[in-house]
């Protein structure tokens, strides 16, 4: 895959939203082809670029196309997923039935993280035509919690491999078809489990990259600041190094605002007393303050 992957993150309110919209333009205004995509459940893209958007993309203007996908359709997906996976692998319980037992996977812990990954893998499936994509991420802990995912789910995995593979040797259910003088053990729940750990350790590789960069967006009030020191930390013990910090002034600096010596911010977005609504107000905003978001620095290191 040739595409960069950008991720916007920070505390709900900071303005990623926003930043996303611009970020997205500014490439989109240097001649990349950019993908812009909406995991933030609040869906602020359709409001900013004033247009209806889904899972489909959407050209809002030309080499920018947005996609906002709805992460309880995609929930709804990832259950049918794992519905159908369940029969196919215990055919045998039919008998007891477990379709009464389906409802419960609705109530299990970190269905969004699973539904957003499922959503992440589906859209890097398709982008053979695209130079660039933004992630407009969602809320803090959601964020997190799908960076984390990958490698936890790995280490998950591959414990459910031990299990089952000492399940089938203890109880000999393993079946075995000899092929010529090869003998080849199949079973289907451990070849799904092996594959699974596969594309784990893939998106973990390349949300880890230098392919993918995570920018912090915060404002100068301290529970942002709070906020974006959290999002070092937790990412950094990923084995994820956010690449910048971006200040973005959502109301004008009153000038007694200081931030500590450990957030060294590489971009500064200026306050702007007009909302900045729709493509051409968002030009407007390239066109005046083209300095404060130059590309150069938001690809470097």
């Amino acid at each position: 895959m040739a595409a960069r992957l950008i991720f916007l993150g920070g505390k709900g309110g900071v303005g990623k939203s926003t930043i996303s919209a611009l970020l997205s333009l500014a490439y989109a205004r240097a001649g990349k082809r950019v993908l812009l995509v909406s995991f933030d459940p609040a869906h602020n893209q359709r409001d900013i670029f004033q247009r209806d958007l889904g899972d489909s993309p959407v050209e809002c203007f030309p080499g920018l196309r947005i996609v906002e996908p709805d992460p309880k359709a995609w929930t709804e997906k990832y259950l049918r997923d794992i519905e159908k996976q369940m029969r196919s692998a215990y055919r045998y319980l039919t008998a007891i039935n477990i379709d009464k037992y389906f409802g419960v996977i609705r109530y299990s812990p970190g269905l969004d993280e699973f539904a957003m990954s499922l959503m992440f893998r589906t859209i890097l499936r398709d982008i053979a035509d695209t130079d660039i994509l933004v992630f407009d991420m969602p809320p803090t802990a959601l964020a997190l919690r799908f960076f984390a995912a990958p490698s936890l789910s790995a280490v998950w995995a591959e414990r459910l491999i031990e299990l089952r593979k000492t399940i089938l040797d203890r109880k000999q259910m393993i079946t075995r078809v000899t092929l010529g003088k090869t003998e080849v053990e199949s079973d289907r729940v451990l070849r799904h489990l092996e594959h699974e750990v596969e594309r784990y350790h893939e998106q973990q590789a390349l949300l880890c990259s230098e392919r993918s960069s995570i920018i912090v967006v915060m404002n100068t009030d301290a529970p942002s600041i709070r906020e974006a020191k959290r999002i070092f930390g937790e990412l950094q013990e990923l084995g994820m190094t956010p690449r910048h910090v971006i200040l973005n002034h959502r109301v004008p600096d009153n000038g007694n605002r200081t931030l500590p010596d450990d957030i060294t911010v590489a971009l500064s977005i200026p306050f702007s007393p007009t909302p900045l609504l729709g493509v051409e107000a968002l030009n407007d905003w390239l066109d005046t303050h083209a300095d404060s978001l130059p590309l150069d620095r938001v690809e470097s290191g």
